[in-house]
């Protein structure tokens, strides 16, 4: 039998608590739920939307395990008034424990952002802003197999992500050997093109520019690939069961782990 305790204990195996980006910015662990709480059945998703809830309940899942927390902000009160407190409300109702990991999925070894590095062949990763260790945090830099144009590794990620709507920031033209990646909003902020440049790469991979921020690589020369916030960090999904199955075979645990399938890309 497995409890939701020994789904966090491989979970803290795959991608450490404390390994996150910061307590006032990230919220992760148990969510909503009992640790002590048997469990039968996983469901793995990037994001605990409504859809995801459903097919829980649908499926008679007993846990989430999720990229994005579903409380990121601090709440007030649970109550079906509101969004966040209706899918609370809903997991609770139904027995539903809820499991998210992060940023520590983000910065770790073997996480997404080394994930995202392979998927794309890059040789000789580093970490671009290793604040846990040599080989963990903040994105990753490594080098293609040969130079080719922006455009070209557009159209490799395009089908890597499954994505139809990566733009380019700058000069499509541009030849890139050494590519910076950040999972998720990279482009947020102008200390990330910075980042990059120190770190010689000629493009960064990251979703989410702001304007200013399109404005400041351009003018500093770095060109910018940007796939979708949820493409970009979907493709690890699949990932995150296949480890979850090894380990949980490895412990001699017997539960079921699936992944969502109700998902959808909010953006068109």
């Amino acid at each position: 039998m497995a409890r939701v305790k020994d789904v966090m204990q491989i979970m803290q195996k795959i991608a450490p608590r404390e390994h996150y980006f910061s307590e006032e910015y990230d919220n992760i662990g148990l969510i909503v739920g009992d640790e002590n709480a048997e469990v039968k059945k996983v469901l793995c998703c990037l994001d605990v939307t409504n859809d995801v809830l459903n097919e829980a309940i649908k499926i008679g899942a007993d846990m989430i395990v999720s990229h994005h927390p579903m409380i990121f902000a601090p709440i007030k009160n649970v109550t079906t008034q509101t969004v966040t407190g209706s899918k609370v409300y809903t997991a609770i109702k139904n027995g539903i424990h809820v499991f998210a990991a992060h940023t520590n999925l983000d910065f770790v070894r073997d996480g997404i952002n080394d994930f995202l590095a392979a998927e794309l062949g890059l040789l000789n990763v580093k970490v671009l802003y290793p604040y846990i260790s040599e080989v963990e945090g903040f994105g990753r830099v490594g080098t293609l197999t040969s130079k080719q144009y922006c455009t070209v590794l557009k159209s490799e990620l395009e089908v890597v992500l499954k994505d139809k709507y990566i733009r380019i920031v700058g000069e499509p033209f541009n030849e890139v050997l050494n590519v910076a990646i950040i999972n998720g909003a990279g482009g947020g902020d102008t200390k990330y093109i910075d980042m990059a440049i120190e770190a010689g790469a000629d493009c960064l991979v990251t979703a989410d520019v702001k304007h200013h921020v399109a404005v400041y690589a351009k003018d500093r020369g770095l060109t910018l690939i940007e796939p979708q916030h949820f493409t970009m960090e979907y493709a690890y999904i699949t990932r995150l069961v296949q480890i979850l199955k090894i380990e949980a075979k490895a412990r001699k645990l017997d539960f079921e782990i699936l992944q969502a399938a109700n998902e959808v890309n909010p953006r068109f």
